[in-house]
């Protein structure tokens, strides 16, 4: 083996590199034990019905606050469900509220008019009123309707409203095509005036028909941004292993050797600790199923740990491409990783103010929120994306 040819690997440009190596190193195992839940999901329809209905409308940053702390960063209006099974109302409605962080508002009023409703004069045909978890629809004249289901998921960061369309006051929105939102944050339902000194939002009710064409040219994104990011720094004379004639174990075994040396000399040497760590990951890719899975595992406890010593330090952008990297790499069925590798990829697009890193790190954000079924999430950092490189 010749010397030189471990160097290569070792060294070089260190944060992107390390998103290189990870990505090129996802073990087959990974790979295929993707395999049967894909093979079963093409299989497996999921009713909308029990999970809020078509998507009729997908808007983001609708009142201009989404980067503020418990900003409300999408709103999401579904195609009125009828029919449902095994749900507390056979017609209802879903909105979803993604926001930055646990939503800050405790009260959120949004008031809704519909283009098939008369309202008199008022400026909106009903209220959805959601406070501490509890939600209540009223009229606009201020009466109660019904309450509404209210789900609060991922520690408050989304927040799910179903309302009941069994009151015929309520019923027509089964037929509207066009509904338009006010927002108040901290509102009480109580009358017009809360709505008519703010813009609405309009959207539709009518389910959106799948864009083939749309995925594919946003898919095509993705790939040319990963190309500028290795074009911009992979290209530094490292390379992967297997092109050199190394044997990637020897390389492997040599890299985990530099770095627990490190490790020992310095057991808080975050970036040492993150780079074993993803050589660690890289190890189970050389490796049997069984094996390959209690490497991943003890991978994460250096990466993990890197990543707690390395907050607001320097070099905290080469620990977290570490784990980001190795998050992606992972399979979501088996390690449950793709949330924390979006997270991380969205920090470091935070902390970098170079623009092909920023896209490529909030395309990664995306794909990662795919795999764990954030859609939502996955929209808004593929936005962040495109923008990044305007």
């Amino acid at each position: 083996m010749k010397l030189q040819n471990v160097k290569k690997i070792l060294h070089g440009c260190r944060v992107a590199k390390t998103a290189l190596i990870c990505i090129l190193g996802v073990p087959m195992f990974f790979v295929f034990s993707e395999v049967p839940a894909n093979f079963i999901g093409s299989f497996l329809h999921v009713d909308p019905t029990y999970t809020g209905g078509l998507v009729a409308e997908e808007i983001v940053d609708p009142i201009g606050n989404a980067s503020e702390k418990g900003g409300l960063v999408c709103y999401t209006v579904h195609q009125p469900v009828t029919g449902a099974r095994w749900q507390k109302s056979s017609e209802y409605w879903q909105l979803v509220f993604n926001y930055n962080g646990a939503a800050a508002q405790k009260n959120t009023v949004v008031y809704i008019a519909a283009d098939n409703m008369a309202r008199g004069e008022q400026a909106w045909n009903f209220a959805l009123k959601i406070d501490g978890g509890q939600g209540q629809v009223y009229d606009n004249k201020g009466s109660l309707i019904c309450a509404a289901e209210v789900y609060q998921l991922n520690d408050g960061e989304q927040v799910k409203a179903r309302i009941p369309l069994q009151d015929k006051r309520l019923q027509p929105l089964l037929a509207s095509k066009k509904t338009w939102h006010y927002f108040d944050f901290g509102g009480a339902a109580g009358g017009a005036s809360q709505a008519s000194d703010t813009t609405p939002v309009e959207a539709s009710m009518v389910a959106k028909k799948k864009d083939k064409g749309k995925d594919a040219e946003d898919e095509a994104f993705i790939e040319r941004v990963k190309k500028m990011y290795d074009a911009a720094f992979n290209n530094n004379g490292a390379s992967d292993s297997s092109d050199d004639g190394v044997d990637p174990m020897v390389a492997i075994n040599a890299a985990l050797e530099e770095y627990g040396k490190k490790i020992e000399q310095n057991p808080n040497d975050y970036i040492s600790l993150a780079n074993y760590g993803s050589w660690l990951a890289k190890k189970g890719g050389e490796s049997s199923a069984l094996k390959a899975m209690k490497l991943v595992k003890e991978a994460y406890v250096y990466l993990d740990k890197a990543a707690e010593l390395c907050d607001g330090q320097e070099g905290e952008i080469e620990v977290l491409m570490n784990r980001a990297s190795v998050s992606a790499s992972v399979p979501e069925m088996v390690f449950k990783k793709s949330e924390v590798g979006a997270n991380d990829f969205i920090k470091v697009a935070n902390l970098s103010n170079n623009k092909i890193l920023k896209a490529y790190c909030y395309a990664m954000a995306c794909e990662c929120y795919k795999k764990c079924k954030r859609e939502s999430n996955a929209f808004i950092a593929l936005q962040e994306a495109k923008k990044a490189l305007e």
